[in-house]
C-alpha cells in the first residue's frame, strides 16, 4: 500500500502533542514538514534558563544548549554547544552570545499555543524579553535580578498557577499569579506586596507584625479562601493575634497550628 503524506490539518493535531525532542528529530529528518512545524507551539515539561553576562544556558526536556563568549574559532564571537542524549555538538558563530540566545529563544517560543509546565528563570534571563507571543506557564520560578521593565518578563495567556520568587518587583506576571512563595531575606516593598492578586501567599522570611497588619488591611477585597502564611517575632502573640483577626475580619487565626 502506498503511503500518503500527512496533510496540514493532521500535522496541526499531531505535532503539538509530541515532545520537544521528538519534534526536533522529526524536523531534522523530514524537510517537508519544517514550515508547518515552525508555526506550531511546543508542549514543554520543564524549561530552565540561566543567563549571565556573556553566558546563557537553556535546558528543555533534556536538551541543553549553551551560548558563551569563548568560541573554539577565535575569529568568531560566540560558541554554541548543544547536547542531547549524551551527544554534544559544538560550533562557532559570528554573533554576540546575548543576541544568539535571544534569537534562539524567540525562534523556539514565539509560536501560538506554547505550553510550559515548569519554567525556571535564573539570574538575568534577558533572552526571554523579546518573546512577544503569550504562552501558558503553569509553574514559574524566578530567582534572579528581575528589575522593573516596561513589559512583563514573561507574557502569559492566563495567570501563572504557582510562582516561586526570591524578590518582588512590579511585574504583571508576579502580580497576577494565583499562588506565590516568596523566598526573600531583604525588605519587601509594601506597595508591590499589597498589589498581589494571589489567593495563597507564603513568605519564607521574617516579617514584623506591623508589616503583616498593614498588608492584610490594605488588600481589599480578599477572595474567599485567601490564605497568607509567614513568620514573625513578638512577645504578646495572643493579644496581637486577637487584634489582627479583628482588623481583617479573619474567620480563623492560628499560632503554631493552635
Amino acid at each position: 500500500m502506498d503511503s500518503k503524506p500527512l496533510t496540514y490539518q493532521c500535522l496541526q493535531h499531531i505535532l503539538p502533542h509530541m515532545s520537544f525532542l521528538k519534534r526536533k528529530e522529526l524536523y531534522a529528518k523530514c524537510p517537508a514538514i519544517r514550515k508547518q512545524e515552525e508555526q506550531l507551539g511546543y508542549r514543554i515539561n520543564e524549561m530552565t534558563v540561566h543567563q549571565y553576562p556573556g553566558l546563557c544556558e537553556v535546558n528543555i526536556d533534556n536538551f541543553d544548549i549553551v551560548f558563551d563568549g569563548r568560541p573554539e574559532d577565535e575569529t568568531k564571537k560566540c560558541g554554541v554547544k548543544m547536547t542531547v542524549n549524551g551527544i554534544t555538538v559544538r560550533k562557532s558563530i559570528d554573533v554576540d552570545p546575548e543576541e544568539a540566545a535571544e534569537r534562539w529563544a524567540t525562534y523556539i517560543l514565539n509560536r501560538p499555543g506554547t505550553r510550559i509546565q515548569d519554567l525556571k528563570l535564573y539570574f538575568s534571563p534577558i533572552c526571554m524579553l523579546k518573546v512577544d507571543q503569550p504562552m501558558t506557564v503553569i509553574n514559574l520560578t524566578m530567582n534572579g535580578q528581575f528589575e522593573k521593565r516596561d513589559r512583563p518578563w514573561i507574557k502569559t495567556t492566563v495567570p501563572v498557577k504557582h510562582l516561586t520568587t526570591i524578590s518582588l518587583t512590579r511585574d504583571e506576571t508576579i502580580k497576577t499569579a494565583e499562588s506565590i512563595v516568596i523566598n526573600q531575606g531583604h525588605p519587601i516593598d509594601p506597595i508591590i506586596f499589597s498589589e498581589l492578586q494571589a489567593t495563597q501567599i507564603l513568605v519564607n522570611a521574617v516579617l514584623n507584625v506591623d508589616e503583616i497588619i498593614s498588608y492584610l488591611r490594605n488588600i481589599t477585597p480578599r477572595p474567599i479562601g485567601f490564605r497568607f502564611t509567614c513568620s514573625t517575632f513578638r512577645t504578646d502573640y495572643f493579644n496581637t493575634l486577637d487584634y489582627l483577626a479583628d482588623q481583617v475580619n479573619g474567620r480563623k487565626t492560628l499560632l503554631d497550628g493552635r
